[in-house]
């Protein structure tokens, strides 16, 4: 039987306590953690410390240590691209470098640190939007922005890539178009930045805006 997703953040947030609990009573759990690249969390109102779990636990209905540990394998059930997008409705990544930021991983550590682990080097933070600090977003520099394209005819025939790469502006921007999260796009390619993204999304915009000439 095909496994639901969730259907709103209580149920997410739901599966968070779940996992908690499921941590804390399994080592084949614990053994996982560093494993774990996508980790979303909650600030638990009583203690205002962080409870953490991994999409694939909390992205699917009913979810328990038994599901988990059979279907989040290679071959299992269960698929973090999925989940991804669906939690991507209620979660975001706090601003990078920002004090959020440094006290999520902080915390993070701090509770795989109980287990004797550590989170991989990979790990992506997550928290509930609600949570994210109201911030006036920065005017973007476009100018800054577009020098990281580059076109060289011995690369990729020509076509516009991320500078010093082989990903092109379409790759980038198709992936996106197909449900990609950017969170997905920066850890299956480490060798990218999120303004390499945006970058490939407003070069992709410039292109469009081509002049119609209409003739009588």
């Amino acid at each position: 039987m095909k496994m639901e997703t969730v259907a709103s953040i209580d149920q997410a947030i739901e599966n968070i306590e779940h996992y908690q609990k499921a941590i804390e009573e399994n080592a084949d759990i614990q053994a996982r953690v560093a494993r774990v690249w996508s980790w979303y969390a909650v600030r638990d109102e009583a203690s205002s410390r962080w409870k953490f779990a991994p999409s694939k636990f909390i992205g699917y209905r009913d979810a328990d240590a038994r599901k988990y540990l059979a279907e989040s394998g290679f071959d299992g059930e269960l698929d973090g691209r999925i989940t991804e997008r669906v939690l991507a409705e209620w979660f975001d990544s706090p601003p990078r470098d920002s004090q959020l930021e440094r006290e999520l991983v902080d915390a993070l550590r701090a509770f795989l640190a109980r287990f004797g682990k550590a989170p991989g080097a990979r790990a992506r933070i997550n928290i509930p939007r609600e949570s994210l600090p109201i911030t006036r977003r920065r005017p973007i520099d476009a100018d800054n922005l577009l020098e990281r394209i580059s076109s060289n005819p011995t690369i990729c025939g020509g076509r516009p890539c991320i500078k010093g790469t082989r990903m092109r502006v379409a790759d980038i921007v198709e992936a996106l178009a197909h449900g990609a999260s950017q969170q997905e796009l920066l850890a299956d390619f480490d060798y990218l930045t999120a303004e390499d993204i945006a970058a490939a999304l407003l070069y992709a915009a410039r292109a469009t805006e081509h002049r119609v000439v209409r003739t009588a």
